[in-house]
């Protein structure tokens, strides 16, 4: 089992690059401010950039000082896969957590 961290900023940036097949087990986005913001998450191929077309949370509301948390379901990478977060229009700064198990 593998943890990335990534200091989500405003510009839609791959938080995780899968190297092999690989598992995300969890998600963890904390904003670490006091006013709520708004993230969205792309999960793309590989070879793909992030787009509408490969948007899974559209402007993700995160309360202050608390934690979303995504681990209803698994997602499978191929290698080259890549897992992007932004925080387009937020003042609000986050952390995310990715924990991820090899295949």
């Amino acid at each position: 089992m593998a943890i990335t961290n990534f200091q989500v900023g405003t510009a839609v940036t791959a938080a995780f690059t899968a190297t092999a097949d690989t598992a995300v087990t969890v998600i963890y986005i904390t904003n670490k401010t006091d006013g709520d913001g708004n993230v969205d998450v792309y999960v793309t191929p590989n070879g793909a950039s992030a787009s509408a077309n490969h948007l899974v949370y559209s402007q993700l509301t995160v309360k202050a000082r608390d934690t979303y948390i995504i681990d209803t379901e698994k997602m499978i990478l191929e290698s080259g896969a890549k897992i992007w977060i932004a925080a387009p229009d937020s003042a609000a700064q986050f952390n995310a957590t990715i924990s991820t198990i090899g295949l």
